[in-house]
């Protein structure tokens, strides 16, 4: 009787954890991921939150432009110093600092 209740708790405690990495799959629209830059290079505009969007749109990117179906903007072929103000801080935002960013 006793393995019986452990199998039962181990059952539940399984299922417990599956739902809620289900509910925290999903993104908050207001995050922005600023760990792994790569991540910017090999998402699909879908992908970004509308937060992440909101950035690339300060720095001049669009869903056609961030997709390849526009020209990039001008912000791409700059260096840190040559960015606007307003662009260096959605960069900082987007986790870019000056040395990541004239890479």
């Amino acid at each position: 009787m006793k393995s019986r209740t452990v199998i039962m708790m181990i059952a539940l405690m399984s299922v417990a954890l599956l739902f809620g990495c289900a509910t925290t799959s999903k993104l908050d629209p207001n995050m922005v991921r600023t760990d792994d830059l790569n991540f910017w290079e090999e998402a699909g505009w879908e992908d970004l939150t509308p937060a992440e969007q909101a950035l690339w749109k300060e720095m001049g990117w669009d869903e056609a432009s961030w997709e390849g179906e526009a020209k990039k903007p001008p912000s791409e072929d700059l260096y840190w110093n040559q960015l606007s103000e307003e662009e260096r801080a959605a960069a900082t935002k987007l986790g870019y600092t000056k040395e990541s960013w004239d890479e």
